[in-house]
């Protein structure tokens, strides 16, 4: 920004009012995501990322955390009276969104909407151009860029040129700023503002950012590179949340908790120290490669609740071609490992892959059967923006054909946005439904699979409602707002604009690793 704007910008008093939301659910499906006992960590970041930098009149609205509709969702943001309204999406929450940043527009016309999470970050113009009632997009990670368009609103600039942003222009049509390059400092960044959430029986916590694989079926939203907060810091916030709100699960959301293991370890140490294990449940997701017998010996020692690990498939010619530098023998080696010092496990796998086959669907659930995870999960592949799975399926490849582009029909367990040629929807969900009961069946555990029968019995009593009615789309029957579908029509993403969002976000990707290569002294491991 210029010098004249810095000097508009130090003459306002902070006093805009700021409501961030995460919107409401059209039906309960996964209730692990669409009733979560955990607020979304993303809200918190940055409430407490503007309120750093002086801006104290914020609200949260967590629609799925509250269990609360669009009614009420609106109703709270409109009682707030806000200048702004922030939104955070994943692809099959992008609707949702929508359909409530338009229901403001009716009421207030002159509300600044603004889009911002990993379906607006993967497929920026298309999704802008989709929904009209959003004003800005925040492409990538939301800090800086949220802050300084608070920062111009405030001060009656052009909202232009802002570094990670996509912009409607004076002439209707839409422009992207320069590329935000993602904040390498972490300590930097203040801890989240769990105090403006309602108190959550879970909570997520972050100690990083990224991931240094490249599979096939994710889009690494945060980047190759892992970049780390403090041992102290993440102590500090652990303390917090325990001793302010006393929750019983604390789940850390990375995407590798275990990344750098010498790291992982003093943090293991430090939790040991404090006693973190006895006073609150807590769990993590890894990646096979980076955990050992050291390590599942450190984890026991802190009294690790679960550690969850993405296999994937259980097919080795699968694995080979996925990026997640992963084979057979590393995923039994690191189960093996974790059933030595007793730590329960948790899995996920996709079934789905390029060119599945009731072959290497099988060899997944005999795989499955045998290392035996405490929590099995299955779900089914889906073409999300930005991927390369979404790729293929737009050229016909791999064995797919993409159905859809309803993006509320973008859900992996039950959604119907893609199809099969080697094998059929209904046939890959009776083997979905097969898995779990073989893992619990083969190896005798009847409690076990009453208990997750009761615990998933809304999404599985649907899913079976949808595979007996021999539906394809998951949200046929549901309940909607009656003017939801005018106001939210998807119709304009193509199969072109799907190949052209992976090649458009291959390349950010490539180019972020080179000026980050250039500008530190990080040592990117290449999966």
């Amino acid at each position: 920004m210029t010098s004249a704007t810095n000097s508009a910008l130090a003459q306002t008093n902070h006093d805009l009012r700021i409501v961030l939301v995460n919107p409401p659910v059209l039906a309960v499906f996964e209730p692990w995501y669409d009733t979560p006992d955990f607020g979304r960590v993303a809200l918190a970041c940055l409430a407490a990322y503007l309120r750093q930098h002086g801006y104290s009149n914020i609200k949260i609205v967590d629609a799925k955390f509250e269990r609360i509709g669009f009614d009420k969702c609106l109703s709270e943001i409109l009682a707030f009276e806000p200048d702004i309204v922030g939104y955070t999406a994943f692809t099959n929450e992008i609707k949702p969104a929508a359909y409530v940043a338009a229901k403001l527009k009716e009421v207030k016309p002159n509300i600044l909407n603004i889009i911002g999470g990993v379906h607006l970050t993967s497929i920026p113009a298309k999704t802008m151009q989709e929904f009209a009632m959003f004003d800005i997009g925040v492409i990538g990670e939301g800090e800086d860029t949220l802050l300084e368009i608070v920062r111009a609103y405030e001060a009656k600039l052009p909202l232009i040129d802002i570094a990670g942003t996509i912009y409607r222009t004076a002439d209707g049509g839409l422009q992207q700023g320069p590329v935000r390059e993602r904040i390498m400092d972490q300590d930097s960044l203040p801890m989240p503002a769990w105090d403006l959430m309602k108190p959550a029986g879970t909570y997520y916590v972050q100690t990083l950012r990224g991931c240094p694989f490249n599979c096939l079926f994710c889009m690494n939203p945060n980047g190759r590179i892992a970049r780390k907060r403090s041992v102290g810091l993440i102590i500090e916030e652990l303390e917090y949340i325990i001793n302010t709100f006393h929750p019983e699960r604390i789940s850390f959301g990375d995407e590798l908790f275990s990344v750098d293991m010498p790291r992982t370890h003093a943090l293991l140490d430090a939790m040991i120290e404090k006693g973190i294990g006895q006073k609150v449940k807590w769990d993590v997701q890894t990646h096979v490669r980076y955990v050992d017998a050291a390590m599942f010996k450190k984890f026991r020692l802190a009294n690790v609740d679960r550690v969850e690990m993405g296999i994937e498939t259980g097919d080795e010619a699968s694995l080979k071609k996925m990026g997640k530098g992963t084979n057979l023998k590393m995923i039994e080696d690191a189960y093996k490992a974790a059933r030595v010092e007793k730590v329960k496990i948790g899995t996920f796998f996709i079934l789905g892959q390029p060119n599945e086959s009731s072959e290497s669907i099988k060899n997944t659930i005999k795989l499955a059967v045998k290392i035996n995870p405490e929590l099995p999960m299955f779900g089914l592949m889906t073409p999300y923006p930005g991927t390369a799975i979404a790729d293929m399926a737009a050229k016909g490849e791999g064995g797919y054909k993409m159905l859809s582009t309803d993006w509320d029909e973008y859900n992996k367990q039950i959604g119907g946005a893609l199809a099969f040629k080697n094998i059929s929807r209904r046939q890959l969900e009776f083997y979905q439904s097969y898995a779990y009961l073989m893992v619990y069946l083969r190896n005798f555990r009847f409690g076990a699979l009453l208990l997750f029968l009761l615990t998933y019995r809304v999404g599985i009593y649907k899913f079976i409602k949808k595979v007996i009615g021999g539906k394809q789309k998951m949200m046929h029957g549901v309940s909607k707002p009656k003017d939801y579908d005018t106001l939210t029509s998807s119709t304009l993403v193509t199969e072109a604009d799907m190949i052209e969002s992976y090649k458009a976000w291959s390349k950010y990707q490539k180019e972020s690793m080179v000026s980050l290569r250039s500008k530190t002294s990080v040592e990117i491991e290449e999966a």
